[in-house]
């Protein structure tokens, strides 16, 4: 496999893409200094981190690092732990979910603070969010959400006086969350007084909520943990009963979905799964694909090391797969990395020769990782190349019978997975995201060979990054004919919201 890089000046070098890893400072105030720790897994004493100390310094660390997504953090962190699976399902639950919950929490937490909520020390905001999550969203016992959080958060300080002056106040604040938290197992409706959680409601005394139709982009956001301009724009489009299970569902634990190479069988990888004490099923609405059981380390799975499998979430696999098969066929693939939609079509067969392009050469290299494990580089020449972020830029002197534009976006189909899309969601950036997916566009069509196809295809939900992408596109290059548009929700056939649109280029 080689990798073809083109000549890269200092000015040519770009922050992480937008849309995909970058991520807004959330609020922290610009007069605090940063959290002075990198990673660490001991504590003050230089004992090992309790799970509750990891969540807090680990969510510590995630919102100085306003670039840093919480899966980097979070494996760094685990890379160098012997800890058991439970821990580490209850360490990445936390994470996760303190970053997921991040509004709610914030919101909550501030109803019980004697300032407000950003004034507080960073590690002391963390501790509170750590214990209301357990309280509130996990049902946690109080006395163990109150006193495993401060005696956490105490593992971090290595200054006495604070140890001792703001661990009461953790303690307090805590204290009197917990006391105001009833937990409500039937439906409530639309309550002002209380906030969704994974087995129901959690009425919360004080919470004051706005009322009627006037409130309830204010109340939705507030009890789904999700930024008010996305509640509005869903409100605009879809029911309002398809808008609450949304908002249910992008606060839910992902699905794992794995793809079988094509030569492997479905139920032999089950037997040997359920040998592994794995448990998996068939999953409906793409082939060659396994539900797995939530919980389950990837690296575990039997047939990871051997390259019998991919990562794929079930949309992902359907949309990619709407790309005509055509044997021979030459693939030009935009934004290749991680590769599973390039996977799913290696896999498949017919491709005579495939270039895969992306911005770095850390995407790269993951990117080849991947197909060496696979062994997809034996089934056709792949290349790889890094790429300018400007898409006008790309020259590369041939053309393609097929274009893969899977494009940077919102990512607000896949809010279940990509924890901190949510919060840096705003009308401009998905503005300059619409931008960017017209540029990239405009680039693979000077590259798609007359007859050839072009499939484009977004994890967003949001027609100004799909369907009035495509609008434009096709107006302005009449070559273009649309053969099949295709919008899948969260949750349809149980995976995740998505976009594509094939296009054929043909004499005008």
């Amino acid at each position: 496999m080689n990798i073809d890089r083109p000549p890269r000046t200092t000015e040519d070098r770009h922050p992480p893409e937008a849309g995909d890893d970058d991520l807004e400072n959330l609020d922290a105030p610009e007069q605090e200094p940063p959290y002075p720790h990198p990673v660490v897994r001991k504590g003050s004493k230089g004992e090992a981190l309790s799970t509750r100390a990891a969540a807090i310094h680990l969510l510590t660390l995630w919102e100085q690092a306003s670039h840093t997504p919480m899966d980097l953090l979070l494996s760094e962190y685990l890379d160098a732990c012997d800890l058991s699976p439970s821990d580490r399902g209850f360490l990445a639950e936390l994470c996760y979910g303190g970053v997921r919950l991040r509004g709610s929490v914030r919101f909550l937490s501030d109803l019980f603070m004697d300032r407000p909520f950003l004034e507080a020390a960073r590690t002391v905001r963390s501790a509170i969010a750590v214990g209301t999550y357990q309280r509130v969203w996990l049902r946690t016992p109080p006395h163990a959400a109150v006193a495993e959080s401060v005696e956490g958060w105490r593992q971090l300080i290595h200054d006495k006086e604070q140890a001792a002056r703001e661990s009461g106040y953790i303690n307090a604040v805590l204290r009197s969350l917990c006391e105001a938290v009833e937990d409500i197992d039937e439906d409530l409706d639309d309550p002002t007084d209380a906030v969704r959680v994974p087995a129901g409601w959690a009425r919360i005394q004080g919470l004051r909520l706005q009322r009627g139709t006037a409130g309830r982009i204010q109340r939705w956001s507030i009890q789904s943990s999700h930024p008010p301009e996305l509640v509005r724009r869903w409100l605009e489009r879809y029911p309002e009963a398809q808008v609450r299970q949304l908002l249910a569902r992008n606060n839910e634990t992902p699905p794992l979905f794995i793809v079988l190479r094509k030569e492997r069988e479905l139920e032999h990888q089950i037997r040997v799964m359920k040998k592994a004490e794995i448990h998996a099923r068939a999953a409906q609405g793409a082939p060659q694909t396994l539900n797995v059981k939530r919980g389950t380390r990837v690296e575990k799975i039997p047939g990871f090391a051997s390259g019998d499998f991919w990562v794929q979430d079930l949309t992902a696999r359907r949309l990619a797969l709407r790309m005509p098969k055509r044997e021979g066929a030459r693939l030009l693939d935009m934004c290749a990395a991680p590769g599973g939609k390039l996977a799913t079509l290696l896999d498949r067969g017919g491709i005579s020769r495939a270039l895969a392009c992306d911005l770095s050469d850390q995407k790269l290299r993951r990117l080849a990782e991947n197909l060496q494990r696979l062994q997809l580089h034996e089934c056709c020449p792949i290349h790889l190349m890094e790429v300018e972020r400007d898409p006008s830029r790309l020259r590369i002197d041939e053309s393609f019978d097929q274009v893969l534009v899977d494009a940077p976006c919102s990512n607000s189909g896949v809010l279940n997975r990509r924890h901190e899309a949510r919060w840096r969601f705003s009308p401009e950036v998905v503005t300059e995201l619409e931008q960017q997916q017209l540029a990239l566009l405009r680039a693979a069509i000077r590259h798609l060979a007359m007859g050839g196809h072009m499939l484009y295809s977004t994890c967003s939900v949001e027609p100004q990054e799909n369907q009035d992408v495509i609008r434009r596109t096709l107006e302005q290059n009449t070559e273009l004919r649309l053969i099949e548009e295709i919008q899948v929700l969260p949750g349809d056939l149980g995976g995740d919201g998505g976009y594509a649109a094939l296009m054929q280029r043909v004499e005008r």
